[in-house]
């Protein structure tokens, strides 16, 4: 299912990448969020019968319109698609196959292609997940940050996802995030390294906006204190605040730096984050150390 808010020059691309699809048994929800451009005659132009349209008469956020589409779906498995990402051709036909023979499985979470703007030396990406089929070490992964986890990735038996609430519409940043961690404990979840898809990055993503990382960081370490407490998650956590300060100290937006630094430590105590900017920073200089050998 894909849910959408304003992309009539994306939303043609993402649907015909689901009709390509090499298994062609499926049905493709799009969830319209409200949008006020030719989103909709954008999907409509397709006349394809697999297609439904849901239109929500105001913007409330992906997150109400996955669920909407998670609540419409009539098929037992649940991909998601974001309006600005594409499925490879053997997508739906590989995860389908994974859940057939894995009938105890619940969640899946695969690989892909990240894209960026054409000049760029780095225009493809290549984010490969481990190969894990025990819930435990799916959590570990998770928190630990081993896992490409973007929403595109996470494909789910529709009783599961509605079990766990689906995805909690109060969150504007790493619900995808959340969402897992609720899966992990309650669900059977698994992850593959074969790339499936293609994340392209595009400017004014909620993601390129460092005001809300912080906020929703703090906001998953209060609703899942195994972040913090638990020692062989930290690692994860303590990468994503060092590398944010210090991406935030780099660029020269020093004022930011201090306002997260300070939330940081109204909510963890000095000494704990003081602990996370240790343990982060060494993880970052051995992972740049490794890349240049």
């Amino acid at each position: 299912m894909i849910p959408v808010y304003n992309r009539a020059s994306l939303i043609g691309r993402a649907v015909g990448s689901v009709l390509d699809q090499q298994f062609t048994d499926f049905e493709l929800i799009v969830v319209d969020d409200g949008s006020t451009d030719d989103t909709c005659a954008g999907v409509q132009a397709f006349a394809d019968p697999r297609i439904r349209l849901v239109r929500l008469e105001s913007n409330r956020g992906s997150n109400a319109a996955r669920n909407r589409g998670i609540e419409a779906a009539t098929a037992p498995l649940v991909c998601f698609l974001d309006s600005d990402d594409v499925y490879l051709p053997h997508k739906l036909g590989t995860v389908v196959r994974f859940f057939e023979q894995r009938p105890q499985l619940d969640v899946l979470v695969d690989s892909f292609s990240k894209a960026y703007p054409s000049g760029d030396p780095h225009n493809l990406r290549r984010r490969t997940n481990p190969r894990i089929e025990c819930s435990e070490e799916f959590a570990a992964a998770l928190f630990s940050r081993r896992l490409w986890k973007a929403t595109s990735a996470i494909s789910v038996r529709r009783d599961a996802a509605l079990k766990v609430g689906a995805f909690d519409e109060t969150l504007k940043r790493r619900q995808d995030f959340d969402f897992l961690v609720r899966l992990c404990n309650q669900a059977r979840c698994a992850s593959t390294d074969e790339v499936l898809w293609v994340k392209t990055w595009t400017p004014g993503a909620i993601s390129d906006d460092p005001s809300s990382f912080i906020r929703a960081t703090l906001e998953l370490c209060r609703r899942h204190p195994e972040y913090v407490k638990n020692p062989a998650y930290r690692p994860g956590l303590a990468r994503d605040v060092t590398r944010h300060l210090g991406r935030m100290l780099g660029s020269g937006r020093v004022g930011r730096a201090a306002r997260d630094f300070a939330a940081l430590n109204r909510e963890l105590g000095l000494a704990r984050l003081a602990a996370l900017v240790v343990e982060g920073g060494g993880e970052l200089w051995r992972r740049r150390t490794a890349r240049r050998q």
